[in-house]
């Protein structure tokens, strides 16, 4: 199956998970090699505009991930492959369905497609989220749209697997992500979806300061080579070039991609782009001789590394997104096995935009880095504290009631508004506060914490809500 759908419970630990099965194909078989030949090249369509997968440039160069892919795939087949532009998705599809174009470099394997496709195995990864607008709550999974807008780019996958399993969302179709993501800001749409380096790398691009990721999907990429149907030797060839590319080469396309991002300083994409490298590296690596398990051996070094990453957030170093969401499953299992308390704390930074539209994005940094090394400070040893999203903030507190998480917002909250920051402005911050509840789902845990820190806001901002503030709207 291309697409795995699974329940949210699970998708984190699938979400930083991708294999790479270390099996060499041997060389290209002689059908294969004379059927090449006799076609001199291999014509193929691609996205125009889906960095860092790939694009087509202002050179009409085909550049990105898919792209260095491609150039070791003709290599191995010893084959030129040459692109046939496009002024979009839809408009590659269409060439595919006419012949116009061999092959796709990069996409999921579907039953619509497969009409007019073939595939090879997936040689690429990625998990699928949520972008919404920053005052959305948690959402708990495609079914938690039910009856909203979901923008989905012309001809992408998505659209046929939502039409199947998720036929109360309206789909809106747009012309990019670009597009996709400022309808989102807007507010003409509810909410988008790709992969998450993606958005985040053209959220930041775009300078969208009112978005976040807003919650997961149930689906994973699994992209592949889609060669033209009425073609099997091609086919063949090409998953012969899958197969023979060794984990190495594929691991230096992705840190390459990763590299150029770090050279660039503190990037809102950095952290996504390693996720991608530790989808693909995370994976046992099985090898018959001892010269290979000597790489493997090499290559779990870097792993260690990778995975310590993968947790955390890269321009603050507290823990990110992922670590915080396993941190707040472990302590509800822990609650509702031995009834051990905890507390948890939301808040964001007050009118945060205006600090990025008077100091620009590095001010912006400069203000979340030193936030994170105060609160740091302050917390006790056993407090998980880590990045939400954007200019919003995680504490778990645990064998903490809800008075005495209070109390350790409130000295955050007195210690934020009265420390000397490096720009010449008063930053303060904002908080909500829960207690957590026997057998209490995340995504309440969650909406009732963010309905608390909304609370805050709209009280004048620079406070504290718990349940002694609460009306009949937050009251748990």
């Amino acid at each position: 199956m291309p697409w795995i759908k699974l329940p949210a419970t699970i998708m984190l630990a699938l979400w930083l998970s991708c294999s790479t099965v270390a099996v060499l194909a041997g060389p290209l078989p002689l059908a294969e090699q004379k059927h090449l030949a006799s076609k001199g090249r291999v014509t193929m369509c691609v996205d125009p505009d889906w960095m860092p997968f790939e694009e087509i440039d202002s050179r009409g160069r085909h550049v990105g991930i898919a792209a260095d892919f491609m150039q070791q795939f003709s290599k191995i087949l010893a084959t030129p492959i040459e692109l046939v532009a496009t002024e979009s998705w839809s408009q590659s599809v269409e060439y595919a369905k006419a012949r116009k174009c061999d092959i796709l470099s990069l996409l999921n394997e579907s039953p619509e497609r497969k009409q007019y496709l073939s595939f090879t195995d997936p040689y690429v990864s990625s998990a699928v989220v949520l972008v919404a607008r920053n005052d959305v709550v948690y959402l708990d999974g495609l079914a938690s749209m039910s009856g909203k807008t979901l923008g989905i780019v012309e001809g992408y996958v998505y659209e046929e697997l939502i039409r199947r399993d998720f036929p109360d969302i309206e789909i809106v179709h747009v012309q990019s992500m670009g597009d996709a993501l400022k309808k989102v800001a807007d507010g003409e749409i509810y909410a988008t979806m790709d992969p998450l380096f993606i958005i985040l790398r053209q959220i930041q691009e775009l300078g969208l300061s009112n978005l976040k990721i807003a919650g997961h999907t149930e689906y994973k990429n699994e992209f592949r080579v889609g060669v033209r149907k009425d073609d099997p030797l091609l086919l063949s060839a090409f998953q012969h070039a899958v197969l023979e590319l060794r984990p190495e080469l594929k691991n230096q396309i992705l840190q390459r991609w990763y590299t150029v991002r770090l050279e660039h300083g503190v990037d809102y994409r950095l952290f996504w782009q390693v996720l991608v490298i530790v989808m693909v590296i995370f994976g046992v690596l099985i090898y018959r001789n001892r010269d290979i398990r000597k790489f493997n051996l090499k290559l779990e070094e870097k792993n260690r590394e990778l995975e310590r990453l993968s947790s955390t957030d890269f321009l603050t170093g507290i823990a990110n997104r992922v670590r915080l969401d396993q941190e707040l499953q472990r302590e509800m299992e822990r609650f509702n096995r031995y009834q051990r308390p905890f507390t948890v704390i939301l808040f964001d930074i007050d009118y945060f935009k205006r600090v990025n539209d008077r100091f620009g994005h590095q001010g912006g940094d400069r203000v979340l880095v030193e936030i994170s090394n105060l609160v740091v400070q302050l917390l006790r040893r056993n407090d998980i504290f880590g990045r939400w999203g954007g200019e919003e903030f995680l504490i778990i507190c645990p064998e903490t009631r809800e008075r005495g998480g209070f109390e350790i917002a409130e000295k955050l909250r007195m210690a934020i508004s009265e420390h000397d920051f490096p720009l010449p402005l008063q930053v303060t911050a904002s908080f909500g506060v829960l207690e957590y509840q026997l057998n209490q789902p995340m995504d309440q845990l969650l909406s009732w914490v963010d309905h608390r820190l909304y609370a805050a806001k709209d009280a004048g901002r620079n406070r504290v809500v718990d349940s002694t503030a609460d009306g009949p709207a937050y009251a748990g």
